[in-house]
C-alpha cells in the first residue's frame, strides 16, 4: 500500500470517526467497501475520499487535497460532491457528460454499495428494519438502478471510443 492511499485511508476514519449510516453502523465500513469494489490505487483513494467533501466540507480544502493527492483524484471528488441544489438525476448527468473515468468507476463502485440490501440486516428492530428496506428500494429503483445504467453505458461509449477521457494523459 502506498503512502497517498494509508493517508486516504487515514483521512476517511478521521472524518467519518463518529458518523454512523442508516443501519447504525460506523460509516467507514461503507468507502472501505466501496474501495473493494475498484482495482486501481487511484480509485481506492477516491473512493475512501468519496464522501469526505461532501460530509465533511471543512475537513480540508480542496487545494489541501490538490496539494495532497493531485488534480486528478481532486477533480473527480469534486464531482463526486453531490450539491444539494441538485436533483439525484442532475447529479449523476454532470458526472455522466464529465467523461471523467475515475469519478465514473468510483460512482459505480458507490451504486453497486448502496444497492446492497444486506446493510440493514444488522437493523434489530424489526419495524425498524422494513422502514430501512422500503426506503432501501425505492431509492434502489428510482435513482440508483437508472444511475448505474447511464453511468455503466457512458463507460462503454469511453472505452469503445478508445480516446482518453478527460481524467487522462494522453500519450
Amino acid at each position: 500500500m502506498s503512502d497517498l492511499l494509508d493517508q486516504a485511508i487515514a483521512i476517511a476514519m478521521d472524518a467519518h470517526r463518529d458518523q454512523k449510516d442508516k443501519a447504525n453502523r460506523p460509516y467507514f465500513l461503507h468507502p472501505q467497501a466501496v474501495a473493494s469494489f475498484v482495482d486501481t490505487e487511484e480509485e481506492k483513494i477516491v473512493a475512501y475520499l468519496h464522501d469526505v467533501m461532501e460530509d465533511h466540507p471543512d475537513y480540508m480544502s480542496e487545494s489541501g487535497f490538490r496539494e495532497r493527492f493531485g488534480d486528478r483524484v481532486t477533480d473527480a471528488l469534486l464531482l463526486l460532491r453531490h450539491d444539494r441544489d441538485d436533483s439525484y438525476a442532475e447529479y449523476i448527468e454532470k458526472i455522466r457528460r464529465s467523461n471523467n473515468r475515475l469519478a465514473i468507476r468510483v460512482k459505480l463502485a458507490d451504486l453497486r454499495h448502496n444497492t446492497d440490501v444486506s446493510r440493514g440486516i444488522t437493523i434489530a428492530d424489526p419495524e425498524e428494519r422494513n422502514r430501512f428496506y422500503e426506503k432501501r428500494n425505492e431509492k434502489v429503483q428510482t435513482c440508483y438502478m437508472p444511475a448505474i445504467r447511464c453511468l455503466s453505458e457512458q463507460l462503454r461509449v469511453i472505452d469503445e471510443a478508445e480516446i482518453p477521457a478527460k481524467d487522462e494523459n494522453p500519450e
